[in-house]
């Protein structure tokens, strides 16, 4: 069973986390099958954050709200103890993508010369643990975050600070979730 961000968090808040670094871990991977989603025991998180993305994107301005969100990728990367699962391929690129591929199916193009990495997550649906019906909740806002976890966990591997940047995503009407990180 492949083990997505929307399962680790659907997971999470049903008390049971786990995430798609679990093999790295070496936990056996919980949560929903592909393209599916869990639900939540306890509504009420997902129910708030519904409630406040919207007042996020109407009463901030974009460049502050994308602050904001990016900044709670830190809480999400820190709960699962990223870096910790992070350590074996600090310093070793190469594998952490072929990890990627192998174990999530990302597709990846890396242009050592050009310095920046191009990530598709040829995933047909939204992989953000936040997105789903129970709660109702579509945001844009939600890629920021995704951003700001994708550059703390490059930044980790390859011990210096990346750029990620959203380049296309389902919440924002493609058909895949795309990345470039700038090394």
């Amino acid at each position: 069973m492949e083990s997505t961000r929307r399962s680790f968090l659907t997971s999470c808040t049903t008390g049971l986390c786990a995430c798609g670094f679990s093999r790295l871990a070496a936990a056996s991977p919980v949560g929903a099958a592909e393209g599916e989603v869990k639900t939540v025991k306890d509504p009420m998180p997902s129910k708030w954050i519904a409630a406040l993305l919207p007042q996020l994107e109407r009463n901030m301005d974009r460049g502050t709200a994308k602050s904001v969100l990016k900044g709670c990728a830190g809480a999400h990367f820190d709960h699962i103890d990223m870096g910790k699962q992070l350590a074996p391929y600090v310093g070793r690129l190469d594998a952490f993508l072929v990890f990627l591929s192998a174990e999530w199916g990302w597709k990846i193009d890396h242009d050592k010369a050009a310095g920046f990495i191009d990530i598709d997550e040829a995933k047909s649906y939204c992989v953000c643990p936040l997105v789903h019906k129970e709660a109702g909740l579509k945001s844009t806002l939600l890629c920021d975050c995704s951003e700001g976890f994708a550059e703390k966990m490059f930044s980790a591997v390859v011990g210096k600070p990346v750029k990620a940047e959203v380049v296309a995503s389902i919440q924002r009407g493609a058909k895949s979730c795309r990345y470039r990180i700038t090394l």
